[in-house]
Formats: structure tokens, sequence, C-alpha cells
């Protein structure tokens, strides 16, 4: 079951670099992103890196989770604000929230989750070989 901890960081690896290489092919695939606006590929491959860095970075306290610790928080910080955003925000229009967040629960609010489970790991790591 090593291998599960892995599932993170190449999810993200994978869905950043679609969203630097073929932004307008990943904009209408991804549910809910059409809603926010029309395409602007600069902020869609911004994200990308982003989204690029937190796989490295989880990758990274994923193989070390020792010395992972630091970029595992980086990481975390990213994606757990991206959700915090994603949470606030169907409550700011009209009608039911709810059905946003289910759809946002997959790809939003479940890789925040695991990173900062990815955070605790490394926390607990570095207490015991401390």
């Amino acid at each position: 079951m090593q291998w599960a901890k892995w599932i993170l960081p190449a999810i993200l690896a994978i869905n950043g670099a679609v969203m630097m290489l073929a932004p307008a092919w990943w904009y209408p695939r991804v549910p809910g992103v059409i809603e926010t606006g029309p395409l602007n590929d600069h902020f869609v491959r911004d994200i990308g890196a982003a989204y690029l860095a937190c796989a490295v970075a989880l990758g990274w306290a994923v193989r070390d989770p020792a010395r992972g610790l630091g970029v595992a928080i980086a990481a975390a910080a990213f994606l757990t604000l991206h959700a915090a955003i994603h949470l606030i925000t169907p409550f700011c229009g009209a009608g039911l929230p709810w059905p946003l967040l289910a759809r946002d629960f997959p790809g939003v609010f479940l890789p925040a989750i695991v990173s900062l489970l990815v955070v605790r790991s490394c926390v607990r790591r570095q207490k015991r070989t401390a």
C-alpha cells in the first residue's frame, strides 16, 4: 500500500502539466471552471505551475517525511487556501451552495485534506526522530 501515498502528488503533477501545456483543452473539461468566466491561458498556466510546485513539494515530503515538513506546509498552504476560496464563494451567490461544494470536493477539498495529512505525517516523523 506504499504506492497510495504517491496518488496526490501524481494527480497534482498531471493536472498541473495539462494546465500548463493545454489550457484550452483543460478548461472546459473540469466541472465548474467555465462558470468562472472566459478562458485566460496565462492564468490557467499560472495555477498549473502552482499545482506542479505542490506536486514536487508533496512528493518530496512523502519520500522524506523527516526533512519534508517545510515544503509540505507550503504545498498544504496553497491547497488549503484554494479550498477556502471554494468554500466561501458558493455562499456569496444565489442558490444552494451544497451542490457546488459537492462538485468541488474531489478536486479541491480532498487534495487540501490529504496535504494536511501529509504535513501531520511529517510532524510525527520529526517527533520520532528528535
